[in-house]
């Protein structure tokens, strides 16, 4: 996965695009790549998205994305912890997902607690790190989803084919729950270009025939950049089968080389020179997808929620509610008019009570005729 510069020399460091990045991670975890511990905080993250004009990041506990047994391994309450605790600064806001291990956990109690705080923008799942595959689990994840769905939260899951979390029993999961917004980080992680095509289709399929609301992101697609032809195929076959409104940035920061802000402004600059390819002699269409995956996608899912509609029972709630403000708004207005009418006749009758004896006091006057 080391990162290549041969074909990127033209590119400026950095775009000056506003970003929100819908994945980074805090916490620690075993690296496979470089086969060590290895433990992130948030200034690991703002250090490399700050100056690549990263307005907004996602980010989870990868504490409570280990496999249980795992020295490293933290609960669902701990990894939430760790995750609470976070903040940006005046520049790069961070925004919590929850860190969520179904088969690790047999029910939702623990997360149905956690969510009631409104502290989470999301939930997070990773079924091969917590080796906690999605179809071997199906029924419980399928709890999580419905919790997520009740509680206006998107879901992103790890997507690979390997048996755990294979982007096939993802979407078939998230048919279940088609309203629900469903991120697939990576799309299919390391796919080979027929696998990842075969995924692109079966993601298409399913959101066009109307039977689920996936999206994807762009991270770490077959490694960075030492596949960039294969990389740029992808993204290009993504935006026409699934289309700009549906793919998100996300980087991984500050895993790997998304941890160092010179790779990760060249990987936000691919991603730009890609589209605008793709796009080529339709400058206003590229900078409209341009927006969409850099930012526009990430805000309306996991921020603005247009898409979470209320469950009826609390929709009744604050019906009842407004009902019952209405009524004392009415009551009170009813008790302002009698007040102010009690008010008119007082005045009337004094004011008729005056000029009586006015005329009482006052000389008899002399009419002409």
């Amino acid at each position: 996965m080391k990162v290549h510069s041969v074909g990127f020399q033209g590119m400026s460091f950095g775009s000056s695009r506003e970003k929100f990045d819908v994945q980074g991670h805090i916490g620690s975890m075993f690296d496979n790549l470089h086969n060590k511990k290895t433990t992130y905080n948030t200034q690991n993250i703002i250090d490399t998205v700050e100056v690549n004009n990263v307005k907004k990041v996602l980010v989870s506990s990868i504490s409570g994305l280990n496999p249980e047994g795992s020295d490293l391994f933290q609960s669902e309450l701990n990894a939430a912890k760790e995750i609470e605790s976070i903040s940006g600064n005046g520049n790069v806001k961070i925004y919590p997902l929850l860190s969520c291990q179904p088969g690790i956990s047999k029910d939702t109690t623990v997360v149905e607690k956690l969510v009631e705080g409104g502290k989470f923008y999301g939930m997070k799942f990773h079924p091969t790190n917590t080796e906690k595959s999605v179809k071997d689990n199906f029924e419980i994840y399928s709890k999580y989803l419905s919790l997520a769905e009740e509680k206006g939260l998107a879901c992103v899951f790890h997507s690979t084919t390997d048996g755990k979390s294979d982007p096939a029993e993802i979407i078939r999961l998230s048919e279940n729950h088609p309203k629900l917004p469903v991120v697939l980080y990576h799309i299919d992680l390391m796919a080979s270009p027929d696998q990842m095509s075969k995924t692109i289709d079966d993601i298409a399929n399913s959101v066009n025939g109307g039977k689920s609301n996936l999206f994807v992101d762009i991270s770490w697609l077959t490694g960075l950049f030492d596949n960039a032809e294969q990389n740029k195929n992808t993204i290009k076959q993504a935006l026409e089968k699934i289309g700009p409104e549906r793919i998100m940035f996300g980087s991984d920061t500050p895993i790997s080389e998304m941890g160092d802000k010179e790779k990760y402004g060249k990987f936000a600059d691919f991603v730009e020179e890609t589209v605008k390819e793709y796009y080529k002699d339709k400058p206003d269409d590229a900078e409209k997808a341009l927006n969409n995956i850099f930012y526009d996608n990430a805000e309306e899912v996991f921020i603005n929620k247009k898409w979470y509609q209320k469950p009826v029972q609390n929709e009744a709630i604050d019906k009842a509610k407004k009902a019952s403000f209405s009524k004392k708004g009415l009551v009170i207005a009813a008790g302002a008019c009698i007040a102010a009418i009690a008010v008119l006749i007082v005045k009337s009758l004094y004011d008729e009570h005056k000029k009586t004896k006015d005329i009482e006091h006052r000389p008899s006057q002399i009419v002409k005729h």
